[in-house]
């Protein structure tokens, strides 16, 4: 018999799965526990009404078995969610955790994914999307199979037509939830894709909305959010007319099974079978011990019909979350050229030896050669394109398959550890990113507690004090993501004043001015003056926002990289 090949995503669930195989083990031991229980119950109801019924009495054995029964399915089904649900929530924490830190080392790649606010669905409400595939489906495969052939050998010695009926409508019941439920993992992938796009859309907006209302554009952003907003909600209801569907059609199939066998049970037990009249087939005590463990069949069969579409869901956000760790698998390159051929130079902190990168067949970075010694301010200017942010990219560490050489202390810069390489970075972006909460937790991002005195001295150095102790709490109190209430400069300060506290030796500064006018821009390069002394700092600014203080000028062409000027540090 050939063996059935799981789809990528399968693989990827089963994986997950055996993250956690020893809480799913005990689980399946609890399964065999509860399907025995049900049969002892059967039995033991069974004796007791029949006994009722014919003699009149009341079987205190039967009774206390079918109650032994009873509590121990009862506790074995309780222990069974509790284990299975833990096991989700360790899978789902551990895949997040996954998701984040694979995001963290992509940095700006993770645009080729997709924007942040579809990533964030994926991180979110696709990883949770897991949940019921973990807690409800899993399980219930192993007790789909076990409870069900546990009662088909109690009922075979018992009624053969009861056995038949069992037998032939089980695979139906397959089939549909089968068929259903590959209609359901179809709605689910549209759902999850008009989410993302909804997700984009909102953050867009949110970052957006000033100048949308500058512009008078905010009723088309207001009916295209609409429309998105639309589309998901007929997406979403697609999906739950499917799972309604599904559970409707395992119940009537289901319930046309249990009337089946209560029929025969009943004709028989009153001796009008069409091919046995005047004969019973089974006992009282037979047919009452049938009639309870055909509904005890099908459940299982039902209550996996009903977790199917969390399987075809799972599948669904298993695709996109492949596809997220996959491109982060994909930054794990090494050098094309063989680095001793560009050997470093003695005494360097950083040097570039031809450092050149092409990108999708884009030459990013023309080959460039120069040396910074530690302390240097290096002012970096030049055309657009000419590959400025791309030499931030590398520094970054987020894009290591790029040719020449580059070193930094003479430790060649492909085999550092980038962990600990990023501790001693400081990142200012044009538009550096906050999130909502209080000024200190944006200041604190990344970087830990920090004391009350060391947060002071990082406002005051920067000169944010001025304007965070005017604040309604100071530095508790609340800021959005746009930094609602702050001005561009003030923000840009902000910036700076976080990475004082990070401590770092190496700054790198991607056109902090940008955006902010003459005034202001002369008065955040004023303050990186101060505070950056002694630091290793590469600026990156336009001639609109000159950076006088800078002991090496830089000027990148598509040529490269020419040295315009370049002064000893003095520390005098």
């Amino acid at each position: 018999m050939k063996k059935r090949i799981k789809t990528p995503e399968q693989q990827f669930l089963a994986a997950l799965q055996n993250e956690e195989r020893k809480r799913y083990q005990v689980v399946k031991w609890l399964g065999v526990l509860i399907a025995f229980a049900l049969v002892a119950q059967a039995v033991g109801l069974a004796k007791v009404f029949s006994d009722l019924v014919l003699e009149g009495r009341f079987p205190l054995t039967a009774a206390l078995l079918s109650a032994a029964a009873f509590l121990t399915k009862s506790f074995a089904q309780y222990w069974r969610e509790q284990l299975s649900a833990a096991a989700s929530r360790a899978i789902r924490f551990s895949l997040r955790q996954r998701m984040i830190n694979h995001l963290t080392q992509l940095g700006p790649r993770r645009l080729t994914i997709d924007e942040d606010g579809g990533l964030s669905t994926r991180v979110y409400e696709q990883v949770d999307a897991l949940d019921d595939y973990f807690t409800r489906y899993v399980p219930q495969v192993f007790l789909v199979t076990f409870v069900p052939l546990t009662i088909l050998v109690a009922v075979a010695p018992v009624s053969w037509v009861a056995f038949s009926i069992f037998m032939v409508t089980a695979p139906l019941v397959i089939f549909f939830m089968i068929l259903v439920g590959h209609k359901a993992a179809q709605a689910n992938r549209r759902q999850f894709n008009v989410l993302q796009m909804l997700s984009n859309q909102f953050l867009d907006l949110n970052q957006g909305m000033g100048e949308l209302k500058r512009l008078g554009q905010t009723p088309k952003a207001r009916e295209r959010l609409a429309i998105t907003a639309e589309s998901y909600q007929k997406t979403t209801m697609g999906v739950l007319r499917l799972a309604f569907l599904s559970t409707g059609t395992l119940e009537l199939f289901a319930s046309v099974s249990i009337a089946m066998v209560a029929l025969y049970l009943g004709l028989g037990l009153l001796e009008q079978l069409p091919w046995q009249v005047g004969v019973a087939p089974v006992s009282l005590f037979a047919a009452f011990f049938l009639l309870l463990m055909a509904p005890e069949f099908y459940l299982p069969l039902r209550q996996l019909g009903n977790d199917y579409h969390a399987k075809q869901k799972a599948e669904a956000a298993a695709v996109d979350i492949q596809e997220l760790l996959m491109t982060a698998d994909q930054d794990e390159s090494t050098h094309k050229l063989n680095p001793q051929s560009y050997p470093s130079a003695i005494g360097a902190f950083i040097e570039f030896n031809k450092l050149a990168w092409c990108h999708n067949g884009r030459q990013r970075l023309h080959p460039m050669s120069a040396i910074l010694q530690q302390g240097d301010r290096v002012w970096l200017r030049g055309e657009s394109g000419a590959g400025k942010s791309s030499l931030m990219t590398i520094l970054l560490g987020f894009e290591k398959h790029f040719d020449g050489g580059l070193y930094v202390e003479g430790d060649a810069f492909h085999s550092m550890n980038m962990a600990n390489w990023r501790r001693r970075l400081a990142w200012l972006p044009q538009n550096p990113e906050w999130v909502q909460g209080t000024v200190r937790q944006n200041l604190e991002l990344g970087i830990g507690r920090c004391t009350d005195q060391a947060l002071l001295d990082s406002l005051k150095k920067a000169q944010c004090w001025e304007f965070v102790e005017t604040l309604p709490y100071g530095w508790d109190t609340p800021i959005s993501e746009a930094g609602t209430g702050l001005s561009g400069g003030q923000m840009q300060r902000l910036s700076i004043a976080r990475a004082l506290l990070s401590d770092a030796d190496v700054w790198l500064l991607d056109e902090p001015c940008s955006g902010l006018d003459p005034d202001t821009a002369e008065q955040v390069l004023n303050t990186l003056d101060e505070v950056s002394f002694g630091k290793t700092l590469i600026i990156v600014s336009h001639d609109t926002h000159p950076v006088v203080w800078a002991n090496q000028r830089w000027l990148m062409t598509q040529e490269g990289v020419h040295v315009e000027a370049q002064t000893p540090i003095s520390y005098v």
